[in-house]
């Protein structure tokens, strides 16, 4: 949940690198099959980085700025260039807003779980990866996307709870980084082929 971390131990081991970067090349592959190869590219790279972020929050609980900080900017660059080619002005002020509302709004909520439980309910790598989530979505997907990743994440509590001899406490961790990161990805891809015409 917290993004800062220690250089003692690699995030994720061999294996688990390589399944991410043969995920993400998989995903650019598929793409292909319904995207222009330049979508299918920019596809392709954010599947690399959602994947690499739900594997560390998930063993980690953590989701690092080297990955959540770029792709903000790299979800500006692609809403401009898939969607708004001819105003680019136009697709600038749509990710700015949709990142700077979707991390805006978690910051709050961060704020007031502190305020009214005294524990962080959300880290603040969440509320980059929230960041993350409006530059790449825009505002208008940006409600259905974080309701998906929250019942996501609630359907894995409740499957934690029904597990013989597993206890479910209001202090437990929950990745919420591997629920939101998938997420992204699935509504990004939603989103371009329901409004990109191809080939």
């Amino acid at each position: 949940m917290d993004e800062e971390v220690t250089e003692e131990a690699p995030l994720l081991s061999r294996w688990a690198l390589a399944a991410a970067v043969a995920f993400a090349c998989a995903a650019g592959g598929a793409s292909l099959a319904v995207m222009p190869p330049g979508v299918a590219l920019v596809t392709g790279l954010l599947a690399l980085l959602m994947a690499l972020i739900t594997l560390i929050d998930f063993r980690h609980f953590i989701i690092p700025d080297v990955l959540s900080l770029p792709a903000v900017p790299l979800g500006i660059i692609a809403n401009i260039v898939v969607f708004h080619p001819d105003d680019w002005m136009a697709g600038f002020s749509e990710s700015v807003l949709g990142a700077v509302l979707a991390g805006g709004a978690f910051f709050l909520l961060r704020a007031l779980w502190f305020r009214l439980r005294g524990i962080e309910g959300l880290g603040l790598g969440d509320v980059k990866l929230a960041a993350v989530a409006g530059a790449w979505l825009g505002p208008e997907m940006l409600p259905a996307a974080c309701l998906a990743a929250a019942l996501g994440g609630l359907a894995a509590a409740v499957v934690l709870l029904v597990l013989p001899g597993r206890q479910v406490r209001m202090s437990d961790h929950m990745p919420f980084g591997s629920f939101m990161a998938p997420v992204i990805l699935l509504f990004w891809a939603w989103r371009v082929l329901d409004a990109v015409p191809f080939w």
